[in-house]
């Protein structure tokens, strides 16, 4: 496990170069001053200072990368002609993240020490032991100071958010059902199967050999279901996929369109506790059981209340935390030396994703 102290500071509510995208547009750059913009571009290269403080590119690229692979992982990149725009909304955010602890480290918490220890401690865990913990840190060409300041930093600036966040959003009953009533598709919930599948993998491109002994397995493992094996058994002694073959094949509720055509079609038609016939599809063969069904509805409000003011303390608390981050600048002294992005690269972002996920009814 790599270790990495995540650098966002908007804890709340995502980050500012995701707020960039939410709002259809790049964030602004900040002022920019050239007496550092001929430095060569290292990991050293300073390309900012807030009250003396410097934040270097190493900082900066790390910041980007995060975003990157957030992206990813919703299987989107950041679009042609947005990075240098994006750079400096995340520029913006690591020099309001830079604001935020200076502000806090003016009344650290008396158990700062203590938290900074059972973080480590958990992050030891999950690492998977001491010896592990210290071979990530040396991949990441970090100390163990170097790593312990970094995560009491980002302690003593989610303690000063929590702070705003406590004191500045107030979500009432009467703000849950509005959002509610006013969002009505946000709560429809389409028709969901709950089934279990038997794969037995087999390409496409496999020869005829190949498909003729792949599918006589799946052909015995569907003889043994009839003859009365309970299919999660079957499920756990043969199937290929694991993800689900330690679960019986359980994959759990699906709305349709979630699979492959093959696989959906066979599992909306299937009646409840029915086993299929063999399905192939481009992973090879499946069996495929139907074990629940849940009709279309709109969730009811009080099984998504607590959801809708989570989602609405966050949003309010990301509001709050920038007006603050704003208030701050004003009275700072914020040396920006990246170039300012062309017009050109200030057009509107064409990927649009929501700085909070809006509240989704449990599956």
């Amino acid at each position: 496990m790599k270790i990495r102290v995540v650098l966002a500071i908007y804890a709340v509510a995502g980050t500012v170069i995701g707020q960039a995208f939410a709002a259809g547009k790049a964030a602004a750059p900040a002022a920019s001053t050239n007496s550092a913009s001929s430095v060569v571009a290292t990991g050293d290269e300073v390309v900012a200072r807030v009250n003396g403080a410097v934040i270097t590119r190493k900082d900066l690229d790390e910041a980007m990368q995060a975003f990157s692979s957030q992206l990813a992982r919703q299987g989107r990149r950041i679009p042609a002609g947005q990075a240098a725009a994006l750079q400096q909304g995340a520029l913006d955010e690591l020099i309001g993240r830079q604001l935020i602890l200076q502000q806090g480290s003016k009344q650290i918490p008396a158990d700062i020490d203590k938290k900074v220890q059972d973080q480590i401690e958990q992050t030891k865990a999950r690492s998977g032991g001491d010896e592990e913990f210290k071979r990530s840190l040396a991949d990441s060409g970090m100390t163990l100071e170097q790593y312990a300041r970094q995560v009491r930093d980002n302690l003593i600036v989610r303690e000063v958010i929590r702070s705003i966040v406590d004191q500045q959003t107030k979500v009432s009953t009467n703000d849950a059902k509005a959002f509610y009533d006013a969002n009505p598709d946000q709560f429809k919930q389409p028709e969901l199967v709950r089934a279990s599948h038997i794969l037995i993998r087999c390409s496409p491109d496999a020869t005829d050999d190949v498909k003729k002994e792949k599918r006589a397995e799946i052909d015995a493992a569907l003889a043994r279901i009839k003859s009365g094996e309970k299919f999660a058994d079957v499920a756990r002694k043969v199937s290929e996929d694991p993800g689900s073959a330690g679960n019986g094949g359980d994959l759990g509720f699906f709305p349709r369109g979630r699979m492959v055509p093959e696989f959906d079609t066979a599992a909306f038609s299937l009646k409840s506790n029915e086993v299929s016939s063999v399905i192939t599809t481009q992973f090879g063969y499946h069996i495929l059981q139907v074990t629940g069904r849940k009709p279309a509805q709109t969730m009811p409000f009080d099984q998504v209340k607590a959801q809708i003011v989570d989602y609405l303390k966050t949003r309010k608390g990301s509001e709050a935390t920038r007006t603050y981050v704003a208030d701050l600048r004003k009275s700072a002294k914020v040396e920006v030396f990246l170039p300012e992005p062309t017009p050109s690269a200030m057009t509107p972002p064409t990927v649009q994703t929501a700085p909070v996920p809006a509240p989704t009814p449990a599956k």
